[in-house]
């Protein structure tokens, strides 16, 4: 279970839509800092909340909600993700991420990422501390004991963005720039890998009844690199593998459009190959946060 695990999450941050928000303000997305800043060039509107459906191997495994808010120049990102039905009894698993950065022009600057992970009521946080040098600490509760496990450097980690801020970099290059072709480095905590996004053209989606998006999207892929920070063991290396024998993460085919008027591109649909099956995951909804919402969004940092 280890590996689907793993590839959850992995699918719940390839789905990260990248909104903004002309939201007035409040404590929960603000980052005090005294370096100057670029304003903002993505484009602003509400905060929106979508949600999104996983499917593996033909099996609807997860639903997720991400929410997404920016103020000038500071973005605050909450991503909320269980099993469900009979799977979420089998295998009882949910998760929250929580990223905080600042917006310098159309660069995201992560200051913290927190995690809470929790599987069979046995949680696990993870929190990355940023300094805005490029150096990141890791943060762990448990303490983490991963000794099977490729040690990365600081200099691979120098730079790296959190899960997260990185894809919400790359579709901040759709939106800005047009193009899905932005190579970015990622540091989970344990994990350093490169994702490297390319234009694959346009192409119609019809979801059926899986999905609200029906219609021409753009259509880009993204490549995962491992860098640094694999498992030595074949069992937990499961979701950097493209067979049971042949090694390499399958790109994630990824369809963006706008699924109404005045909203950015965001993705509709995700698929891509794994050992477990094909991974398809589907734009089930999305709306407009209240203020209620916008109010009291917020993720414990303990």
């Amino acid at each position: 279970m280890k590996f689907a695990r793993a590839l959850v999450l992995g699918l719940l941050i390839a789905a990260l839509p990248f909104a903004s928000a002309d939201a007035k303000k409040r404590g929960g997305a603000s980052t005090k800092t005294t370096v100057k800043l670029a304003p903002s060039l993505i484009p602003a509107l509400p905060p929106i909340v979508t949600a999104y459906d996983v499917y593996v191997g033909g099996f609807h495994l997860v639903t997720s909600t991400i929410w997404f808010e920016e103020q000038g120049n500071a973005y605050h990102v909450v991503v909320k993700a269980n099993t469900r039905g009979f799977w979420g009894k089998l295998f009882p698993w949910n998760t929250i991420l929580d990223a905080r950065g600042l917006i310098d022009g159309k660069r995201l600057l992560p200051k913290e990422f927190y995690t809470r992970d929790e599987w069979k009521n046995k949680p696990k946080i993870t929190k990355l501390h940023f300094d805005g040098k490029g150096n990141t600490t890791p943060e762990f509760d448990p303490p983490s004991h991963d000794e099977n496990r490729e040690i990365v450097t600081d200099e691979q980690k120098r730079g790296a963005l959190d899960p997260i801020t990185a894809l919400l970099q790359m579709l901040a290059s759709v939106n800005v720039d047009r193009t899905c072709g932005v190579p970015v480095p990622v540091f989970d905590g344990k994990r350093r890998f490169d994702i490297t996004g390319k234009d694959k053209g346009g192409d119609f989606t019809d979801p059926d009844e899986y999905g609200v998006f029906k219609g021409n999207a753009r259509l880009c892929s993204a490549d995962f690199k491992m860098i640094s920070g694999e498992w030595k063991d074949r069992e937990h290396a499961k979701f950097w593998q493209k067979t049971e024998t042949e090694a390499g993460r399958e790109p994630f085919q990824i369809w963006l459009a706008s699924p109404g008027k005045g909203l950015p591109e965001i993705p509709v649909r995700l698929e891509s190959g794994s050992v477990a099956g094909l991974v398809v995951v589907h734009l089930s909804s999305w709306r407009y946060a209240t203020p209620e919402e916008v109010k009291a969004q917020s993720v414990p940092q303990s």
